[in-house]
């Protein structure tokens, strides 16, 4: 298995914020200094291939910012490596919460609302200050699937091409989301949804595996053509976020607020007090499993997955919301061994990484709900 360092990924982000700046910025034909060149794809690349040249097959972490996941395992396999991971085109889909979205409305799978920031910004100009409320806002077919008994309170904010809620910010209105919008570079880069009320979730699938449209399913072991079965659901786990955000009262003061994974609110429908303006959090852990119908959890993901072109292999992720009294939300994709993966380990074992490779998932009675916790900090890889 091979992971993409923090301190790269922090490099990769800092790197492109800076010349996205000086891109901006009019220097009337003065040379500028350009930051320290991002981290190149093809040279981590060839670094974890000559790392994975002696293995059957690799696993690769990296995140899904501007890109990153999907480029670099299509470099390490023109290299000639075996990567257990989805192929190009439904890992590019995946990473991209917009393209992502696109797919499922055109299916009809129940999702939430997503405008493109720009698109988001000239909607809200037709509209006066007191109506910058989700219910005043028509997607047009960006529900997919019949959406009913949902609420929500306020904007979430996030990156097109991000993880771990990477720069996810919330706001309790369209007024200071409207404020935040105009300090970003690029809103092409950036979707806004409705914050809905419900419990965040997360579930997994493992194996390596395609679901045609005819419905039928192939799976391979870990060497192709060992065996024939259906790919494994696990799940699912309760997330939970953690914030460290400077929150602007209502006389316009800011004040610094830090709350731990203890403290946080494990639902993302936890109510905003209508004194706070914004808030930024991002993905510290979760316990599980929650409590649902198997068969209900198979179908669900199984739609969609099916609306994403491309085959699928590996351990993928699906974030989604689970509505009081209402459906199931889908999210996004996370088409990479997640950190969910930690918590299930606790309750499987060891041999939970051999599913990925297309074994069976080891034989457990189901854990009682809320048997295991996890934190991100529990890697060390």
């Amino acid at each position: 298995m091979v992971a993409l360092e923090p301190s790269i990924q922090a490099a990769w982000k800092s790197c492109r914020l800076k010349s996205a700046w000086l891109d901006r910025l009019d220097v009337h034909g003065v040379q500028t200094a350009r930051p320290d060149s991002v981290p190149d794809i093809e040279a981590i690349a060839t670094q974890w291939a000559r790392i994975a040249s002696s293995c059957d097959t690799s696993i690769v972490i990296a995140p899904e910012l501007d890109g990153l996941l999907p480029e670099l395992i299509e470099s390490m396999r023109k290299k000639g490596c075996s990567v257990r991971a989805p192929e190009g085109s439904f890992l590019r889909l995946a990473s991209d919460k917009w393209e992502t979205h696109q797919c499922w409305i055109s299916d009809e799978q129940i999702t939430a609302p997503t405008w493109l920031a720009s698109d988001w910004l000239t909607i809200s100009d037709r509209l006066r200050p007191d109506r910058l409320r989700p219910d005043r806002f028509r997607a047009g077919g960006a529900l997919g699937g019949e959406l009913q008994n949902v609420q929500a309170d306020g904007w979430v904010l996030k990156r097109r091409r991000g993880a771990g809620g990477t720069d996810m910010e919330r706001f309790a209105d369209g007024e200071r989301l409207i404020g935040k919008l105009g300090t970003l570079v690029d809103l092409s880069e950036w979707i806004v949804q409705p914050w809905i009320l419900g419990r965040s979730v997360s579930l997994a699938l493992t194996g390596a595996w395609d679901l045609t449209q005819g419905g039928s399913f192939r799976r391979w072991g870990p060497f192709e053509g060992d065996c024939e079965m259906m790919p494994e659901v696990i799940g699912p786990t309760e997330q939970l976020f953690g914030t460290g955000s400077m929150i602007e009262n209502a006389s316009g003061d800011s004040t610094e607020s830090i709350e731990s994974i203890e403290s946080m609110e494990p639902t993302e429908g936890s109510t905003l007090g209508s004194s706070i303006g914004s808030s930024v959090g991002s993905y510290v852990g979760g316990n599980g499993p929650v409590e649902v119908d198997p068969q209900e959890l198979w179908r669900f993901a199984r739609g969609l997955l099916r609306a994403v072109p491309g085959s699928r292999a590996g351990w993928i992720g699906i974030d989604f919301l689970m509505v009081p009294e209402g459906p199931w939300v889908a999210l996004e994709i996370n088409a990479r061994l997640t950190s969910s993966y930690l918590g299930y380990r606790k309750h499987y074992g060891p041999m939970l990484a051999d599913t990925i490779l297309g074994c069976p998932l080891p034989i457990r009675p189901f854990p009682n709900p809320g048997a295991f916790r996890f934190s991100v900090n529990d890697f060390h890889g």
